[in-house]
């Protein structure tokens, strides 16, 4: 609690009143000084006898936000006094990882709780707290304030930034996709249905009017085929990256985890010691909130064992980081995305085993480095 400038300016001038009913011989001054000093008085006693506190709540649409989309934060205030206060100025923390102002005047209306609004942005993948909520109350002639808080906080999720991927890349090391897919039921007439190309299929096998239909090359599955499958690796290890190269490597797998879940393959995603699996796409945004929240992590990798199409997305490998990698991963038709400053004997450990290995660099563009799968996947 603390006093005005208007408080100030009272007492200032009951002081100087009552310097010069004395000195001057005005007793009429000394009406002055009661009013301006028994004013402040009294507001200080109905300050602390008021005990006001505040009750907010908050709602934040949408929770969870692709990187730059704006965030909308309503808050329902309620002051609540012994004797009645006015509300001033309201400010709401947030982290420096957004952007945004959440501060203004609450406005004067009748109804018992003040609806208060603002925007803000998401700068980075993550999650983002805002709160806690803080007003200025004092009494109706301003004499005497005291800021009131309170504690809870609320978050939205910033999801990883992603690229269009080529839907004509990834590994060839298996005939016609077999290794790529495990069973299913359900998948219509032999020779009509048709699904997303995979690197790898024959071209006899190629959907002509489904591809000019859908503006990107299908194939035609037929009733003993099953549904394609890929896995996805986000090593945490804080051993092999650094913080670029992490956050490179989060929103390459994000890219990838988006490119085939949204045409409707079953695909898992092992981040760290988390694991999330999406049957045709469906949970897809599960799987970006859990790499949205992806922190560097030294826990093993966990991988069930099951052969299919793999994507490793790691950083600068030693030999003893590479061998933990290709012990985790059952898959030998795997491309590794590795930091180009891994050592040869890394690349060598992971080439031995069977796998593509793909450098690249924080600078580059994911894009461009996903297309230069194209090449080594076709050694």
């Amino acid at each position: 609690m603390w006093l005005t400038g208007r408080s100030v300016a009272l007492i200032a001038t009951a002081v100087v009143s009552l310097a010069l009913a004395v000195i001057a011989g005005i007793p009429a001054l000394l009406y002055v000084t009661g009013l301006c000093a028994g004013l402040v008085a009294v507001a200080v006693l109905l300050a602390l006898l008021s005990r006001p506190r505040i009750e907010l709540h908050r709602h934040v649409e949408p929770a969870i936000v692709e990187p730059d989309e704006p965030v909308e934060v309503e808050l329902a205030l309620t002051v609540r006094s012994g004797v009645p206060v006015v509300a001033g100025q309201w400010r709401e923390r947030l982290p420096s990882t957004v952007l945004g102002t959440a501060t203004g005047t609450v406005p004067v209306t009748d109804e018992p709780a003040v609806e208060l609004r603002y925007e803000v942005r998401g700068r980075r993948r993550g999650s983002h707290e805002v709160g806690p909520f803080s007003v200025i109350v004092g009494d109706a002639f301003g004499l005497v304030q005291r800021s009131l808080s309170t504690g809870g906080r609320d978050r939205f999720i910033v999801l990883p930034r992603r690229r269009p991927l080529d839907v004509r890349v990834g590994p060839a090391g298996a005939t016609d996709g077999a290794t790529r897919l495990h069973p299913t039921s359900g998948l219509g007439q032999d020779d009509v249905i048709a699904r997303p190309y995979l690197p790898g299929d024959a071209l006899k096998r190629w959907h002509w009017k489904a591809t000019a239909h859908h503006g990107e090359p299908m194939v035609r599955q037929e009733e003993s085929e099953v549904r394609p499958t890929v896995l996805v690796v986000l090593d945490t290890d804080p051993r092999v990256h650094d913080h670029a190269g992490f956050e490179w490597s989060v929103s390459a797998a994000a890219s990838v985890v988006a490119h085939y879940g949204d045409r409707g393959f079953d695909v898992d995603l092992a981040c760290g010691p988390t694991f999330v699996s999406l049957e045709s796409g469906h949970g897809l945004q599960d799987a970006l909130v859990t790499l949205a929240l992806a922190e560097p992590d030294s826990s093993p990798v966990v991988v069930p064992a099951r052969e299919r199409t793999t994507f490793v997305l790691t950083g600068s490998l030693d030999t003893a980081a590479a061998a933990r990698l290709v012990d985790a991963v059952p898959s030998r038709d795997t491309i590794a995305f590795v930091a180009r400053g891994a050592s040869d004997a890394g690349r060598s450990v992971l080439t031995t085993a069977g796998w593509h290995v793909v450098e690249r660099d924080v600078t580059d563009d994911l894009a461009s480095t996903w297309d230069a799968a194209t090449g080594v996947s076709a050694r």
